[in-house]
């Protein structure tokens, strides 16, 4: 197989063809006796037949040779199909040097040229495989099959079988090709070696289940052939004589049976393989009645040859691509008598590809790979009449001359003398002649030594070797193309040739282009809508399915000129691609200037983010804003992209279109638009997340008035012992729980390998819409619980009893959280491990329904839940008990967040396990359920019931304060100057992995291991409001000694009378980097024991998102930088220093001036600590006022948002008030009209009922029109009750519906029309 490195890529090629017409036959010419000789067709056994599927037309003869009696041409192949000749005659042929056959070592030629050397059937054989002699060729033909013969239209192919126009061909015609196909279907000779697709796989070919020809084409045609003398009956009786072999080149018979299998598909002229057939042959080297064992043919060469009459046949060159194993014959005139002058189309180029060549069994490159597949090897050529000629017909010295061109020499004088070719342009010998460029006139190209002429070409491939008994198969493609001219046709045809290379290595698995899009068009008041993502399952189709490694890459939108435009004349309006820089894609086209194959943009993508609907107002046709009434016709088509393109001759394909025609208007008469397309939707959030939901109208049609609730859930997976992802199944280790809410879970191995972690997935079915308060678990008694932890920060216990957890609470106040949760405990291994474990739990109902119903009893009356209004009781709080088996183990846990969209209205969840959050897939695309897969970016979010939820905000917890606001007091600053902050953390620094407590220890070293500290989501994530309200008097300092003989002021605060501080409040002083606290000169240090003590402070410090509102709190504090004994400072000393470093954590819990905290989860103050800051610079003014922003997670079970759509209002309407007539004057004609034949003006704003008389001004009756539809237009076709044209002038319209009535005129100016009758 030749190997082709190549960077050219493309789409569909443009085929240029004008109208194709068969020819007339003459009853006395050559044609007509053509036609009289296909009554032997007209049977069961047709010597010869045709593969016409496409825009080839090949036809072969029984024997596997050449035949010119079937096409109207005279030719063994036409093309275009129904145009002018292609190939007059070809064959295939073999040479070798023969041994040990027992006839003389000798070179022999056989195959088929203009002599036959076969003749038709298989060789026949002993049960031992030991030749008898060959079948007699009465009992073959030309085997032919379609797949889809018994529901298909065979006019075509009847048409170019009897050589007829398509109009002319009779039914009996039809019949007769159809029956061929019966019976060749039902008699295919798979035993034979003819190919099928063994459907049942039973390896026996049955008619009724398998499906005859090359598997996966839609037509084939087989024969097989061989050129043993002997004909002997099935039992091997001697029958008859008949020696073919020397009829081609006096060479004796070898003992070959060749089968030949030719098949194409069904594509247009406009598809590449519209334009490539296909042609396996299947040389089997079985010998002769008698032959020794060790014979073999050395050295041998399979070959085609062909005689290729392009049109005119005398005006040919030929030529060959080394890097495609491609020979081709193009005319050598830029115009051919036939072509340009009969059919009116440009002269095509085409020729053979070596797509396989045979085994390279003798390692002719030397690479030691005996395996590969050759390509062609050589390629010459001769001219009828020139110097370099045809080989000598029924002559051996035939054969030494064919022998000399399948090695690339010259043909004379005969082998084993040897000349090669010299290339006239390098001086250099070469085995392949005219591989020149013709496109660019590079190199040697035909025209050089010989004009235009009759010329044969020669492919080769080999040397290879068979030993007697064996086989080989070589594949090989006819491609084809038209350009503008000669020269460009040759671009096209290697362009086909390269795409059939491309679908043979494929195995003619090809890409599909996308399913194209489902569309709907949405009608609005001066400007349309389309939607195609409102049908999920025709997104899934169109944008999951991977063919071939094409992977969906985004939408195109066109507009165009009119319903029966084609898309060539569309204008491109809107490309919506993936952001994956995957933009302009270049595919070879045919170029419509020079006609060669160029690269091209095919799309033109801008990395923009896939969309699924398009709106606008503008009319790009056209050039100006839409105006109501006018019907705009628009397609969206998908198309796909090939990342792994390397050598393939395409990599993008476009879907066909869905074409949508709408119209704008005005809404229609009774109908109220609710809310208008890409309007967003009032959402309601309840949490504490800084998250937000955006739902956004798509199309207001579907809108249904319902409302919905985008809710949060956590899930764990993980990797069971057959490789797959699991996930909990809630019912399957349940043993007797009381409702339908549990828990369950799984092993997971823990990088101690004395513990285990469990990890436990709480599900919560609830028929009241109730939620649950907590979860106790309670393990078996004397396991050691080491810790536990709940991913979304729902706030877990560890109980007294070492054996026992709680998430969550016991409360019944309704705001308990509603499943999803993923909760983690690591216990010691139990004794035996692994080994089962049983779990009690309970789950506290919140009662959110008993306590919710009173004051909505109506509703819950309609949902028969909690109490109904006369207090009768629907359903009761009721906590769920149960037990579970926790006995499977993994190595790897994946727990993910998702977010869900239920109509809350219906009880339906319209999207579940969404992982796209705040503009990414926060699973980064290793969802285990990929729900969110084809969310590529926001615009792409699915569409539900007429509208997008595009979800922001984040699951992880807050490592820093993202923000730090500051609000200056304006009358301070302007006394005071303005005031100056810089905070930062450990974290924002690097010294540590967060700004947590923590990481960052209690010592500020920020090594961590401060494991009191807080790490509830609910906490860390409240915002911190720092309060200048103290301020420093320095007048009021207290000077001492810092034990250096030096005086230092150490600045108080501002005080009242009774000498205390006024605003601010008490930290704990906890540490101090140079200097002992000892020697702190604070008053609040009474014990000078250098330990922690309380110290005012000029701020106040406040939790401002508590659950009970705002709250004070504490802060401690670590002296950086101040150096009381330092002589090159001030000389001052604060308590807080303003003007450099101090390190502070957070002390969150209800502020206490003595400080005295005893945290119940830790028995001591740490326990409240949460998060840490540095500041650099804190020259504060009083008043100031300083917020860290810390970002609020999304939590499962806390936050939910809630919104509702108002659907379109319908009511009857009979108004016809706003009824107008477009054009009004009608001047002969408007625009909107497609033909000067279907003239009309239209009535807009009609109610579906309507009755519209039409009137001269004279008041004689003209015509009625009855509306009985949705829409709010009907047209006038300008004519009267019989159906003949009206005259100009005015004319009065009546419309009336449900008893009310408008009068208006219509002016018309019509154009002059001549009628036939009257």
């Amino acid at each position: 197989m030749k190997n082709k490195n190549l960077n050219i890529i493309v789409a569909s090629c443009v085929f240029f063809i004008s109208s194709i017409f068969a020819k007339e036959l003459n009853p006395n010419s050559a044609d007509a006796q053509r036609s009289a000789k296909r009554g032997s067709m007209e049977n069961q056994s047709p010597n010869i037949s045709v593969l016409n599927i496409n825009n080839i037309a090949y036809w072969m003869a029984k024997d596997g040779a050449y035949t010119t009696a079937g096409s109207n041409n005279g030719t063994q192949a036409d093309y275009p199909i129904f145009t002018g000749g292609f190939i007059f005659a070809e064959g295939m042929l073999w040479g070798a040097k023969v041994k040990g056959d027992g006839l003389g070592d000798e070179v022999r030629v056989g195959g088929s040229t203009y002599g036959h050397g076969l003749k038709a059937g298989r060789i026949i054989t002993d049960a031992n495989g030991n030749v008898l002699g060959s079948d007699d060729p009465a009992n073959n033909h030309v085997w032919r099959v379609r797949k889809d013969y018994a529901t298909a239209d065979l006019t075509v192919d009847a048409a170019n079988f009897y050589g007829v126009g398509t109009g002319d061909v009779s039914a009996t015609q039809i019949a007769t090709v159809k029956g061929q196909y019966e019976y060749d279907w039902m008699n295919w000779p798979a035993a034979w070696g003819a190919p099928y697709d063994d459907v049942n796989g039973d390896g026996s070919y049955d008619p009724a289940v398998d499906v005859p020809g090359y598997p996966g084409s839609d037509q084939t045609v087989w024969t097989v052939a061989n050129d043993v003398p002997l004909i002997v009956s099935a039992t091997g009786d001697s029958i008859g004589y008949e020696s073919t072999a020397p009829n081609l080149y006096g060479s004796d018979p070898i003992g070959v049976e060749l089968q030949i299998t030719m098949w194409g598909y069904a594509f247009g002229a406009s598809d590449p393989l519209g334009n490539n057939v296909f042609k396996k042959a299947t040389m089997k080297y079985m010998g002769l009645p008698n032959s020794p064992d060790g014979a073999m043919l050395d050295s041998l060469y399979f070959t085609q040859w062909s005689d290729p009459d392009l049109g005119t046949f005398t005006d040919d060159y030929v030529g060959c691509d080394v890097d495609l194993s491609f020979g081709y014959v193009y005319n050598g005139n830029r115009l051919d008598g036939v072509f340009n002058g009969i059919f009116n189309l440009p002269v095509p180029a085409g020729g053979y590809d070596f797509l396989q060549g045979p085994p390279d069994n003798m390692d002719i490159d030397g690479d030691g790979d005996f395996e590969e597949y050759l390509g062609m090897t050589s390629f010459t050529y001769f001219g009828a009449g020139s110097s370099i000629s045809d080989p000598d017909l029924s002559s051996y010295a035939g054969s030494l001359q064919f022998f000399n061109l399948m090695e690339g020499y010259l043909p004379r004088p005969a082998y084993p003398t040897q000349i090669p070719f010299t290339d006239p342009f390098t001086g250099e010998e070469t085995k392949f002649v005219l591989s020149g460029d013709p496109t660019s006139g590079a190199g040697w190209i035909d025209g050089i030594q010989l004009p235009p002429g009759d010329r044969r070409m020669v492919m080769a491939s080999g040397p290879f070797k068979l030993n007697l008994g064996e086989k080989a198969d070589v594949v090989l493609g006819v491609a084809a193309g038209m350009g503008l001219d000669n020269v460009s046709s040759v671009s096209v045809a290697k362009f086909h040739d390269l795409y059939g290379q491309y679908a043979y290595d494929q195995s003619f698995q090809l890409p599909s282009a996308p399913t194209p899009p489902a569309v709907i068009g949405m009608e609005m008041d001066g400007k349309i809508g389309l939607d195609w993502g409102y049908d999920q399952s025709s997104v899934l189709s169109t944008e999951q399915t991977i063919s071939a490694g094409f992977e969906f890459e985004g939408y195109v939108v066109y507009q165009l000129p009119s319903a029966n435009s084609p898309l060539s004349e569309a204008v491109k309006i809107a490309t919506y691609d993936k952001v994956n820089l995957v933009q302009n894609i270049l595919d070879p086209s045919i170029d419509p200037i020079t006609g060669l194959v160029v690269d091209a943009a095919k799309q033109t993508g801008t990395d923009a983010g896939v969309q699924r609907y398009f709106e606008t107002d503008y009319d790009e046709v056209r050039g100006r804003p839409m105006s109501n009434g006018v019907t705009y016709h628009f397609a969206v088509t998908a198309y796909s992209f090939l990342p792994d393109n390397d050598g393939s001759p395409f990599k993008t394909l476009e879907s066909s279109e869905t074409r949508v025609a709408v119209t704008p208007h005005g809404a229609n008469p009774g109908v109220t638009i609710s809310q208008e397309m890409s309007s967003m939707v009032d959402v309601t959030h309840s949490g504490t997340a800084n998250a937000s939901v955006d739902v956004k109208i798509v199309n207001p049609a579907q809108l249904t008035g319902d409302s919905y609730n985008v809710s949060f859930s956590e899930q764990a997976y993980w990797i069971g012992a057959d490789g797959a992802w699991t996930t909990t199944d809630p019912n399957a280790s349940k043993v007797g729980d009381v409702s339908p809410s549990s828990i369950s879970g799984v092993y997971l191995t823990n990088p101690n390998p004395a513990t285990i972690d469990v990890v436990l997935n709480v599900s919560v079915v609830s028929p009241d819409y109730n939620c649950v308060a907590g979860v106790h678990v309670t393990f078996p008694v004397g396991t050691v619980i080491n810790s536990a932890s709940e991913a979304s920060g729902v706030i877990t216990m560890i109980s007294e009893s070492g054996n026992e957890v709680m998430l969550g609470s016991t409360t019944q106040d309704g705001a308990g959280f509603c499943g999803g949760q993923v909760l983690t405990i690591n216990i010691n291994k139990p004794d035996g491990f692994p080994t089962d474990i049983m779990l009690d739990y309970v789950m506290y109902d919140d009662a959110w329904s008993q306590l919710w119903c009173p004051s909505n009893c109506e509703t819950c009356e309609a949902y028969e839940i909690g109490e109904a209004c006369d207090g009768s009781v629907f359903t009761v709080a009721t906590n769920a008990e149960g037990q579970a088996v926790i006995s499977d183990l993994t190595y790897y846990v994946q727990v993910e967040n998702h977010w869900s969209l239920k109509n809350t209205t219906t009880n339906t969840v319209l999207l579940e396990k969404q992982t796209f959050v705040g503009g990414i897939d926060v699973m980064g695309g290793m969802s285990v359920e990929d729900g969110s897969s084809l969310t590529y970016n926001s615009a792409a979010t699915p569409t539900t019931e007429g509208f997008q939820v595009t979800v922001s905000g984040g699951y992880a917890a807050p490592v820093d304060a993202f923000d730090h606001v500051v609000v200056a007091d304006e009358a301070a600053a302007a006394l005071y100057g303005e005031s100056s902050y810089d905070i930062d953390s450990y974290y924002y620094n690097g010294w540590a992995a967060s700004a947590l407590a923590y990481d960052v220890g209690w010592d500020y070293s920020g090594a961590g291991g401060y494991d009191n500290a807080v790490l509830s989501v609910d906490t860390l994530q409240r915002d911190i409001e720092i309060r200048f309200t103290g301020e420093y008097d320095f007048e009021n300092f207290i000077t001492f000694d810092p034990g250096d003989g030096s005086e230092v002021q150490y600045i108080m605060c501002e005080q009242d009378a009774d000498g205390n501080c006024i605003g601010g409040s008490y930290a704990w002083l906890s540490g101090a980097r140079n200097y002992d606290l000892a020697i702190h000169p604070d008053p609040g240090n009474v014990d000078k024991d250098g330990l922690p003590f309380r110290i005012w402070i000029p701020f106040e410090v406040w939790d401002m998102e508590h659950p009970d509102g705002p709250q004070q709190i504490d802060i401690d504090v670590y002296d950086r930088i101040q150096t009381p004994n330092n002589p090159d400072d001030t000389g001052f000393m604060y308590s807080f220093n303003p003007y450099n470093r101090v390190y502070t954590t957070f002390i969150h819990t209800a502020y206490q001036v003595d400080g005295n905290y005893s945290s119940p989860r830790t028995g001591d103050p740490l326990g409240y600590h949460t998060w840490n800051a540095a500041w650099w610079d804190t020259q504060f003014n009083k008043g100031d006022v300083v917020t860290f922003k810390y970002a609020n997670p999304i939590q499962v079970g806390v936050d939910q948002f809630s919104f509702s759509t108002i659907a379109n209002e319908t009511v009857a309407s009979n108004d016809v008030s706003n009824v107008s007539v477009y054009p009004n004057p009608y001047y002969g004609t408007h625009e909107l009209e497609v033909s000067r034949a279907e003239k009309y003006v239209s009535f807009n704003n009609l109610p579906s009922e309507a009755t519209i008389d039409i009137y001269s001004l004279g008041g004689v009756y003209v015509k009625s029109i009855h509306k009985h539809d949705a829409s709010q237009f009907a047209q006038w076709d300008l004519k009267n009750q019989y159906g003949y044209p009206v005259a100009s002038g005015m004319y009065i319209a009546r419309i009336e519906s449900g008893g009310n009535e408008k009068i208006l005129k219509i002016a018309l100016v019509q154009e002059t029309q001549v009628l036939k009758y009257y």
